[in-house]
């Protein structure tokens, strides 16, 4: 056979892999399969794993098995609650200064030379967060606290797309999610709640007595602790005005610049810190009806009130069962968990534990029917084949074309799950992952693919992938979007591949499939993989392997 050094990319609808008919056939095949008791082996470790850890190798999910559930599941708690900080930048600094501050008598040409600088800093500063956050996923021998900390991100948002100039906000809240990923909810909502970049996201910094803000309000109560239908339009307005009085300011004794700014002036550009600070004479210190009780609440009570609401349980539960996936069609595990919460006066770790050792979240139909988030995809390929290298914000980066930037949710209602995360134009992108951590490069052809340039895309699959590859081609130029740090993740493949065994496709290709699957792959992947490592030298043949076991429907799937 003649070698080909550039052997044509994997495609998987030539191949005849369709994710989306891999979904369907898995949901069709388990479809009313009633949730049997926990079977407690090395298949049910590796599904815990690869929801709860990013994934993980064969061996430890050996040695997970090896022990009764609740032992490993406290275990697996016990290690995620030693996880310590994630270490802090340079850049950020116990007195904050605004360099965004635009004075009264400053001159047009002179802010402009303030708000550029800024502006390059503030996202320099949000690019090496990205990285720091990646690099801590990626190498933690503590997944799940990170895996908490990444729901918790999505659960209680802020969007640096709409709070220009306070990226140091970013990594203090990244450590607050972290710190109370499985402690008390509600210390964590009221660490939440007085969060300086939750306070400048939904507007909370200058809510006052006459003028109280509804926003955090409302997201509190629909979102964040409660859900829709268990509260009324009064509730909110009468929260609001229980939270009023906060604000953000410079630490304790710090001297302020002495120079005039218009109160007129946009909020971001006259603050003076980021120290949450309560000032009583804009509080409205009135009696206020929550939930048909009557006081003269403040945020201490308010949150009292909501975290014993009824529904608040429920509500976490749910969202907690949505992340890990487990199957709860009747909501008894969702019960179960809530009743964990209340039980322990709303601890987060009880819940997790009722989750983690549950029927409903290993029950066969659970298993490899959720598609991979973006950042998921990305720490589990490096997780997965124990890629080596620097971690640096162009990785962080790539999974942005495939929907999903950490730090910049899409809306208050955090990321989408599941098949959402399947579009045209994603879909194509995520089966070229393997450019990113094992080539070095940037996905290029973020646009959207269905009419880009105008262009539709043909209905026959070989035709399709033609016109999407000429389309790709238009922005090769571009592939390093970021331009100052590059790639530089690399594949080892005598880090997870015995010597010799390369010499054997189907041998290498079968200690792969074992190694990063989760589910069992179908013939024609398999089959697919072996042929393409036949056609080339041995020496090649493991990150070939790599490249295309990355681009199968069944590495898009936990």
């Amino acid at each position: 056979m003649t070698y080909n050094p550039n052997p044509p990319p994997f495609c998987p609808v030539r191949a005849g892999l369709s994710l989306a008919a891999m979904l369907l056939a898995a949901a069709v095949g388990r479809a009313g399969e009633p949730a049997p008791a926990v079977k407690w082996d090395e298949s049910a470790a590796r599904h815990l794993l690869s929801r709860a850890c990013f994934g993980g190798t064969p061996e430890r999910a050996k040695a997970l098995a090896a022990q009764p559930l609740d032992k490993a599941i406290d275990g697996l708690l016990d290690e995620a609650a030693r996880a310590g900080p994630l270490d802090q930048p340079e850049w950020v600094r116990d007195v904050w200064v605004n360099t965004l501050r635009r004075y009264s008598d400053m001159p047009r040409e002179e802010y402009l030379v303030t708000f550029r600088r800024t502006s390059t800093r503030n996202d320099d500063e949000l690019l090496d967060l990205k990285a720091r956050w990646v690099r801590r996923m990626a190498t933690t021998p503590a997944p799940l606290r990170e895996n908490l900390t990444l729901f918790w991100h999505g659960h209680f948002t802020s969007a640096s797309r709409t709070m220009f100039g306070v990226s140091q906000t970013f990594y203090h809240q990244n450590e607050t999610w972290r710190k109370h990923a499985m402690g008390n909810f509600r210390a964590f909502l009221q660490a939440a709640t007085l969060d300086p970049g939750m306070m400048i996201y939904l507007d909370m910094e200058e809510s006052e007595k006459t003028n109280p803000n509804e926003n955090y309000a409302r997201e509190l109560l629909e979102l964040f602790a409660l859900g829709v239908g268990n509260y009324t339009e009064k509730d909110i307005r009468e929260v609001a005005r229980s939270l009023t009085g906060w604000t953000l300011d410079a630490p304790p004794g710090t001297v302020k610049p002495d120079r005039p700014t218009s109160p007129e002036t946009a909020r971001s550009l006259r603050r003076d810190g980021l120290v949450p600070t309560f000032v009583p004479a804009r509080h409205d210190a009135g009696e206020k009806t929550v939930f048909d009780k009557t006081g003269k609440f403040g945020v201490k009570e308010v949150l009292d009130l909501v975290v014993a609401h009824p529904a608040c349980g429920p509500h976490v539960a749910g969202k907690l069962i949505d992340h890990f996936g487990a199957d709860d069609p009747d909501g008894t595990l969702k019960a179960r968990m809530a009743k964990a919460f209340n039980d322990s006066q709303y601890e987060l770790r009880p819940m997790l534990k009722v989750l983690f050792t549950s029927p409903e979240f290993y029950a066969t139909r659970t298993r490899g029917n959720r598609v991979k988030s973006p950042i998921r995809l990305l720490v589990g390929a490096c997780r997965d084949f124990d890629l080596r290298g620097e971690v640096t914000p162009s990785l962080a980066q790539a999974i942005v074309p495939l929907g999903q930037e950490l730090f910049n949710p899409p809306t208050v209602k955090g990321w989408p799950s599941g098949n959402e995360w399947i579009t045209a134009t994603t879909l194509a992108l995520r089966y070229r992952l393997g450019e990113v951590v094992l080539d070095g490069k940037a996905l290029t052809g973020t646009q959207p693919l269905g009419r880009l340039r105008g262009t539709l895309i043909p209905r026959d699959p070989a035709e399709a992938e033609k016109t999407i590859n000429r389309l790709l081609a238009l922005d090769a130029e571009k592939a390093d979007s970021t331009g100052k740090d590059g790639i530089k993740v690399r594949f080892e493949p005598d880090t997870i591949v015995p010597k010799g065994l390369a010499d054997d496709p189907e041998k290498l290709v079968d200690h792969l499939l074992a190694r990063v699957l989760v589910v069992k792959p179908r013939t024609a992947t398999r089959d697919a993989v072996v042929e393409a490592c036949k056609a080339v030298p041995a020496a090649d043949r493991a990150k070939l392997a790599a490249r295309l076991i990355l681009a199968s429907p069944e590495y898009q799937v936990e």
